[in-house]
């Protein structure tokens, strides 16, 4: 007699992909991915944390190179840095939602009116989601960090401590707030394409 077919979570019931003789769920396959996207934000955000223990340990040279001019470059650049790292990954979503390429289908009625719509095959728009959300975690990452790292050329020309260390700890905090959830990883790409992974299982995370 074969083995019953189950899930990896209880919340969640409908049809799904095998997946190593278990029955695959848009939410396990999050929950699968996770792990590894946290590993990966993990890395990233102590590689800024590692550019202010360098300002520390290597001195920089005794006479500033940089004027304060160029200092007020630096921020500029910084703010943009900051900026892009919310808007690009929005703007790419945003073109993403206009290209199609993913078969929803009507959202059922409930007490309170019509539904979320549902992706008409939740699993594997949960492996491109993840994709997606893998992609648009490294670009905001790079460009968080891009934010340190200007704090450490500062700091290699001569810029007191307290301007460089502004930097990296900018570059630090934008990498820190991006700590990956399922709502963070996947809410974007569902707004994006109209539709809800939770309506299309039956459940909700």
């Amino acid at each position: 007699m074969p083995p019953p077919r189950t899930t990896t979570s209880a919340r969640f019931t409908g049809t799904g992909v095998r997946y190593h003789g278990r029955l695959m769920t848009a939410h396990s396959i999050f929950v699968r991915a996770l792990f590894t996207v946290r590993v990966l934000w993990f890395a990233l955000t102590f590689s800024c944390a590692l550019l202010g223990l360098v300002t520390v340990m290597v001195p920089g040279p005794g006479k500033p190179v940089l004027d304060a001019t160029m200092e007020a470059v630096f921020a500029v650049v910084a703010l943009g840095l900051a900026i892009a790292s919310f808007v690009i990954p929005a703007r790419m979503y945003a073109a993403m939602g206009r290209s199609g390429g993913v078969e929803k289908s009507a959202p059922e009625p409930t007490a309170g009116g019509l539904g979320p719509a549902r992706f008409a095959a939740p699993e594997q728009a949960a492996r491109h989601a993840v994709g997606v959300g893998n992609t648009m975690l490294i670009l905001a990452m790079a460009l968080s960090e891009a934010v340190g790292l200007l704090g450490l050329v500062l700091h290699m020309q001569g810029a007191p401590m307290t301007v460089s260390s502004a930097f990296i700890a900018a570059g630090f905090l934008l990498a820190a707030f991006r700590f990956p959830t399922i709502t963070r990883l996947v809410g974007p790409y569902e707004r994006a394409k109209g539709a809800s992974f939770a309506a299309s299982e039956g459940g909700s995370y």
